[in-house]
C-alpha cells in the first residue's frame, strides 16, 4: 500500500487504512506510532491524545507525530546539523513562540492558577531564557550551551505531560506536544551543529554582527558565573580568579569587533586573556563545588578561544579587502566555490563546478599563495578568490 510524506518530519509517513476511514502514521522502523481520523473531523491521534481539528490529512498526520514524539522522544536516527545559521536562528525562534499557546491552555486547564503551578512557571522561565539566547547560534559553543539551555524548557514541559489526566491533558496536550517536539529537534541538531559545524561558524565571520553577537552571548555566560559563584564562599583563589575574569571581560568592546582588521585583533587579544582567566574560574569552581560545576566558565573559555581565531581569520581578511576590493567582493567571489580544509602539507583545494582549479599553499608568514598570483595574500580567502576570478575570465574567454 502507497505511502505519503510527511515532509516537517521526513523520518515518518503516512499511510491510508484499508477502510478508508483513517490514515496510519509510520514510523522510521515501521511501527504504527498514530492516525488520522477522518470521519466526522480531521484530527491527528497518538495513544488517547488528539491533536486539533485541521483542514487536511497531511497537518493532522504531523500532529500525530508531535503527540508522539512528545510521549516516546526522537527515533533512534542519526540528526542532521542545521545547513547555516539563518536556519538553526529559525528553528529555535519557534521556540518561544509557543509562550502565548502555553499560556492560553494553562488558563484554561489550571484557570487563574495557572502561574502557581510549578511546571507551567519553570517552563515559561525556560522560554524567556531561549529568548534572551537564541542569538547562540552563530558559534559553535553557543549552539552548545542553547542545547544546554533548552532543557530548561524541554524539562518541566515533559514533567507537565507526565502528571495531567483528563481535562487538564485536554487542554495541555497539544501546545506541550509542539513545544516538546521543537526543543527535542533542536536539542539533537544544535548538539549536531556544534560537532559538524557548516561553513558559517567555522573560520572568519560571515558578517561583523556575528562577532559581535558571539561577545553577547559571552557576557551572558559571564553573568551566569556571577550567579553561579554567588552562592559559593569565596576563598581567597575563588575571589582572586573571579576579580582577574572581571578585569579582563570589562575589557571587552561595547561596540562593533569585527569592522576593522585594528579592531579584530585587538579584541583577539583580550579574548586570549579571558580564556586564561575563565579557564582558572571554571578549575577553582571545580574544585570548591563539584567536578561537574564552572559550566558557564567553561562556556566562556570556549567563546573566547573561538572567538579569538576566527577574529584573527577576519582580519586577515579584511587586509586583503584594500587589495581585492571589499570583504563583499571576495564573498561573492567565492559564493558558488568550494574552499576545502588545510591539508597537513599546507595546502587547500579549490573546486569551482565540481572542477578543481587550485590548489592554494601557506607559505612563509602564515600568507596564502598560487601559481600566478605573484604576491601571497594574507588570507586563504584572498588568494581562492584570485584563482575563482581567473578560472571564470578563462572560461569567458574560450566561449
Amino acid at each position: 500500500m502507497t505511502t505519503g510524506a510527511l515532509p516537517a518530519f521526513p523520518a515518518f509517513r503516512l499511510r491510508p487504512a484499508a477502510d478508508s476511514s483513517a490514515h496510519d502514521v509510520i514510523g522510521p522502523h515501521d511501527q504504527t506510532v498514530g492516525q488520522v481520523e477522518t470521519g466526522h473531523s480531521i484530527r491527528g491521534r497518538s495513544g488517547s491524545d488528539l491533536g486539533p481539528i485541521r483542514h487536511d490529512i497531511q497537518r493532522a498526520g504531523e500532529d500525530a507525530v508531535m503527540l508522539h514524539i512528545a510521549a516516546h522522544g526522537l527515533p533512534r536516527t542519526a540528526h542532521q546539523p542545521y545547513a547555516s545559521t539563518a536556519e538553526a536562528r529559525t528553528a529555535i525562534g519557534l521556540i518561544p513562540l509557543q509562550e502565548t499557546g502555553l499560556i492560553d491552555s494553562a488558563a484554561r486547564a489550571f484557570f487563574f492558577h495557572y502561574l502557581r503551578q510549578e511546571h507551567v512557571a519553570a517552563t515559561l522561565d525556560g522560554l524567556e531564557t531561549i529568548k534572551r539566547e537564541y542569538d547562540g547560534v552563530h558559534s559553535r559553543t553557543g549552539c552548545r550551551r542553547l542545547a544546554r539551555l533548552l532543557h530548561l524548557v524541554r524539562d518541566p514541559a515533559r514533567a507537565l505531560l507526565s502528571e495531567i489526566t483528563g481535562d487538564e491533558r485536554e487542554w495541555l496536550v497539544f501546545p506541550l506536544a509542539r513545544i516538546l517536539t521543537f526543543t527535542e529537534q533542536a536539542i539533537a541538531r544544535l548538539g549536531a551543529t556544534a560537532d559538524r559545524p557548516p561553513a558559517d561558524l567555522t573560520g572568519r565571520f560571515p558578517q561583523p554582527y556575528a562577532a559581535d553577537q558571539l561577545l553577547d552571548t559571552l557576557h551572558r555566560a559571564y553573568r551566569d558565573v556571577q550567579a553561579e559563584t554567588s552562592a559559593v564562599p569565596h576563598a581567597r583563589a575563588l575571589a582572586e580568579a573571579l576579580a582577574a575574569l572581571e578585569t579582563v571581560v570589562q575589557q571587552l568592546p561595547n561596540g562593533p569587533c569585527a569592522n576593522t582588521a585594528e579592531t579584530c585583533r585587538t579584541t583577539a587579544a583580550v579574548l586570549d586573556a579571558v580564556a586564561d582567566a575563565a579557564g582558572t574560574v571554571r578549575a577553582t569552581v571545580a574544585e570548591l563545588l563539584s567536578p561537574g560545576a564552572g559550566i558557564p566558565a567553561r562556556e566562556i573559555e570556549e567563546l573566547a578561544a573561538d572567538g579569538r581565531v576566527r577574529l584573527r581569520a577576519t582580519a586577515r581578511v579584511l587586509d586583503d579587502a584594500g587589495r581585492l576590493g571589499t570583504v563583499r567582493a571576495i564573498t561573492d567571489t567565492l559564493h558558488d566555490a568550494e574552499l576545502g580544509p588545510e591539508q597537513p602539507d599546507g595546502t587547500r583545494s579549490i573546486r569551482v563546478g565540481g572542477q578543481e582549479i587550485g590548489p592554494i599553499r601557506r607559505v612563509g608568514g602564515g600568507r596564502w599563495d598560487a601559481p600566478g598570483i605573484g604576491e601571497p595574500f594574507h588570507s586563504p580567502e584572498g588568494a581562492a578568490a584570485v584563482l575563482v576570478d581567473a578560472h571564470r575570465a578563462h572560461l569567458k574567454a574560450a566561449q
